[in-house]
């Protein structure tokens, strides 16, 4: 953030004090929000399961331990949304993964806060390679192309000169860099790399979660696995069934209907050739 903010804002001062004043306003706001979520899902419990008693038959009501199993590691019943995990030392509720990069698991208590935490982290990384990439392309030295513009005619050869031309001019250029733009660079390159997997993550759970399962549940059962596909399960894992869903239900609804317009024009076309068959 230090490193950001020494890179770019003496640039964005410099166009205006508002622009200076509002992208470190737009700064403070994303760190906050991703330290702050950061912390929940890392610091936080991830689910306790609830004790139950057992032992003797007097203590355990008939059916109270229905599909049960017991746990070696923590000596005790858990249940079927139960899992053990062996680096938190302690069972789970609705435990999704072992996340290496919050040094914790994600299950019941913390998962929404971990969902927050990576698009808080995703709009940031979008936002730092944004910003990089701008005001870079105004720091970055001029290139010189020497004989580009003596090019007339595209064919193959030509492209490739002009290619090699302008990588050559890039290269030159960047000899000249400072420190503040090498700076830049990395931001830019490590952001969007970043942005590749918190990408790919969180379309990954969002997933999980319009299925009505979680990551753990999808390796041991399958694709059979119990679970329906409603944007209900959506509303009710964010907590605003009463003003998004209707939106929701709205766009999984057309992707629906899309589906099954697919299926009775394929079931039609089928149909049809059977009765050109001689």
């Amino acid at each position: 953030i230090g490193g950001g903010l020494w890179a770019s804002y003496p640039f964005l001062f410099s166009i205006s004090y508002f622009c200076g004043v509002f992208h470190c306003i737009i700064a403070g706001i994303l760190s906050a929000s991703t330290i702050s979520s950061f912390s929940l899902s890392a610091f936080r419990c991830a689910g306790t399961p609830p004790n139950v008693l057992w032992g003797s038959y007097p203590a355990v009501e008939k059916g109270s331990l229905e599909n049960y199993t017991f746990c070696l590691y923590c000596s005790k019943p858990k249940s079927p949304r139960t899992h053990h995990c062996r680096s938190c030392g302690m069972c789970i509720l609705d435990m999704d993964h072992h996340c290496p990069f919050i040094g914790n698991c994600v299950g019941a208590a913390n998962h929404r806060s971990f969902i927050v935490f990576l698009i808080s982290a995703l709009i940031s990384t979008i936002y730092v390679s944004a910003m990089s990439a701008y005001v870079g392309f105004h720091l970055w030295p001029p290139l010189d192309y020497g004989s580009l513009n003596l090019l007339s005619s595209f064919t193959m050869h030509s492209s490739l000169i002009m290619v090699k031309q302008i990588v050559i001019a890039f290269l030159s250029s960047a000899v000249f860099l400072t420190p503040r733009s090498l700076l830049l660079v990395y931001l830019f390159v490590a952001s969007f790399s970043m942005e590749i997997g918190l990408t790919v993550l969180l379309w990954q759970q969002l997933w999980f979660i319009y299925e009505g399962k979680t990551y753990l549940t999808h390796l041991t059962q399958g694709e059979n696995g119990v679970g329906q596909r409603d944007c209900q399960n959506i509303s009710r894992f964010f907590g605003f069934s009463i003003f998004w869903y209707p939106i929701l239900a709205h766009l999984f609804q057309k992707e629906r209907d899309w589906n099954l317009r697919l299926a009775d024009y394929d079931e039609i076309c089928f149909e049809r050739s059977l009765l050109l068959l001689p």
